[in-house]
């Protein structure tokens, strides 16, 4: 472990992104003590297992509120159409394409005393509470102005979100070297991530009701429904409850975890030539060129008005990317400057493991978030009562950090590739079987649901460690490490199918001809709505539980090669370091 002497100020005195002295910034340097060989026969505390992965809890206080409320809240507490909703989450994903590889980037290239990703914890944990506030806040404006309102607070709670979870991802690949302790810690880390879902799922509407002024009972079509007084002011004070929580939670994963692993070597770049890259690799204009369009298909629903728009305007960007490549590759004054940048995103396409993981990562999410997203509707107007859905959200909960706990034991039987193959092939069949269910067979709808979170609860972990180990493929296969731009691209491609999986939710809705209630009073929704109801619970995220599965056929790092890998990059880092003073420059 590091040993550590600079007092708070030292933070704040970083290198550039050259890793020399910038004024008054000086390098830092930190001493590795060669006992714990960077941290690959280190045993990690379970104090630090433990404050790592409250860390997720404070994420999940807003993941699992955005999975299974927010939806809900835009159509039926804000105010705006199930459409408007699920457009807005696709076309907000636009500046995450965007912003996710940018704190990656910057993540990487960060220099303090206290390491490279933990600072963010700190810095980022207040605009993280005051952005999810905002998200959850009813303005008095008019439909159009709700509609803004909504892209720009969504928009700007992602950004902090992406600012704080990507580092915290990263932070996971360098607190250990041994896939043994990362697959440990991320078991402590999804334990807790579901306990912080346990959390959402059990006291939120509790919560909306009492901030919102209690609740009363209405009759609606000869039937008694619970309608809580005041939900704008509910939501926005339980928001308020759950962002003070996580930015204490933050401050506990800061303070109790440590950063051990350092790159294998160390690259000499600027800021100009990571720029020129940016604005001259056509490769990269494509990919997001690529990206962008398809968000934008999505987000129209494949109109044939907005159809040639988008083609035209991604065939005048396409030309304006030939035009920039020409010019400025033209003013290249002198040899040609490096940019790890570049470097950087050239090992993430050829990292086939990551690309893998990135396709998984998508579909089964997308999956999660249809169900998610449909939960609280199937049980309100398909079952008849809503207040079944809390003890539905708790159950599976509980199972699924059960079957997490079985994750080592079960791993070392199967090994990581074939265990998630079964998982989710197990997942989707269970899901399925809801297709199949009548509003009266609550017992059943439970049973199958804690059979379905028991067998997928080792999925995020094995998920998030083999992430980690597709970080280590791309330093034994390149002799570089970009940890943070490995999570970021991670983070956004969990984003990604997230944003799908919720605007699916909301076109599912509109399609399925979803009546949304009027002046508080649910509506009465007709036999084509349950059906669609009944499709979103079941066989919609089956298929996507599936596909999920066939995209890791392709994963190709088994447990051999990823022992070869350890001992490599073992090697190479006592021969890099001696057990001398390592300066952290790049």
């Amino acid at each position: 472990m590091f040993r550590r002497n600079a007092n708070i100020t030292a933070l704040f005195y970083e290198t550039d992104f050259r890793g020399r002295k910038n004024g008054p910034f000086p390098v830092i340097e930190e001493r590795q003590d060669m006992s714990g060989k960077h941290g690959a026969s280190v045993r990690l505390s379970i104090t630090e297992k433990v404050g790592y992965g409250l860390g997720d809890t404070a994420s999940n206080l807003y993941w699992k509120t955005f999975e299974f409320f927010l939806m809900y809240f835009y159509t039926d507490v804000f105010g705006i159409t199930a459409r408007s909703a699920g457009t807005m989450m696709l076309v907000t994903r636009i500046w995450d394409a965007i912003n996710d590889p940018i704190v990656g980037y910057l993540a990487d290239r960060t220099r303090t005393s206290w390491g490279r990703f933990r600072p963010y914890l700190i810095w980022m944990a207040l605009p993280f509470a005051i952005t999810g506030c905002l998200t959850f806040y009813t303005p008095d404006f008019s439909p159009e102005g709700k509609l803004v309102y909504a892209y720009v607070t969504y928009t700007l709670v992602m950004m902090a979100y992406t600012a704080i979870n990507v580092p915290y991802g990263a932070l996971m690949g360098v607190i250990s070297a041994s896939s043994l302790e990362r697959t440990s810690i991320s078991t402590y880390r999804f334990v807790a991530a579901f306990c912080g879902g346990i959390v959402v799922q059990y006291f939120t509407q509790d919560l909306v009701s009492y901030f919102g002024g209690g609740s009363e009972t209405i009759v609606v079509n000869g039937v008694e429904k619970i309608r809580v007084i005041n939900e704008q002011a509910g939501f926005f004070w339980t928001m308020a409850v759950f962002s003070m929580v996580a930015v204490i939670l933050f401050a506990i994963t800061f303070l109790t975890t440590r950063e051990r692993v350092q790159p294998e070597i160390t690259d000499s770049a600027t800021g100009r030539a990571d720029l020129r890259f940016i604005l001259t690799s056509l490769k990269f204009h494509q990919i997001m060129l690529g990206g962008l369009t398809s968000l934008a298909l999505l987000a129209t629903g494949f109109g044939a008005d907005s159809l040639y728009w988008i083609i035209g305007i991604y065939l005048v960007l396409s030309v304006l990317s030939l035009v920039m490549r020409v010019y400025f590759g033209a003013n290249q004054n002198g040899e040609r400057q490096h940019s790890t940048l570049e470097q950087d995103f050239g090992d993430l396409l050829t990292n086939r493991p990551w690309m893998v993981l990135f396709g998984f990562g998508l579909m089964q999410l997308m999956g999660a978030f249809i169900r998610g997203g449909a939960i609280l509707y199937y049980f309100k107007y398909y079952c008849g009562d809503a207040r079944h859905a809390p003890a539905f959200w708790v159950s599976g909960s509980v199972a699924a950090i059960v079957g997490m706990l079985l994750t080592k034991k079960l791993t070392s039987v199967f090994g990581k590739k074939t265990l998630m193959i079964y998982m989710n092939i197990g997942v989707a069949a269970i899901t399925a079987a809801f297709m199949l269910l009548g509003p009266e067979q609550i017992t059943l709808m439970f049973v199958l649901h804690i059979a379905a979170s028991f067998i997928g609860g080792p999925s995020p972990v094995l998920l998030w460690a083999m992430y980690a180990d597709s970080a280590d493929y791309s330093e034994w296969k390149n002799h570089r490490r970009a940890t943070g731009l490995v999570f970021a691209a991670a983070t956004f491609s969990q984003k990604m199918g997230c944003a799908v999986g919720a605007a699916v939710t909301g076109f599912a809705l509109d399609f399925f001809q979803y009546a949304a209630p009027v002046n508080g009073a649910n509506q009465t929704q007709s036999a084509t709505t349950l059906n669609g109801l009944c499709m979103m619970m079941s066989v919609l995220p089956a298929a996507f539980y599936m596909l999920a599965a066939f995209c890791l056929v392709f994963y190709d790092i088994n447990e051999s090669m990823l022992h070869r890998i350890e001992n490599d990059l073992r090697i190479r880092r006592d021969a890099n370091s001696g057990g001398e003073t390592i300066t952290l420059t790049e």
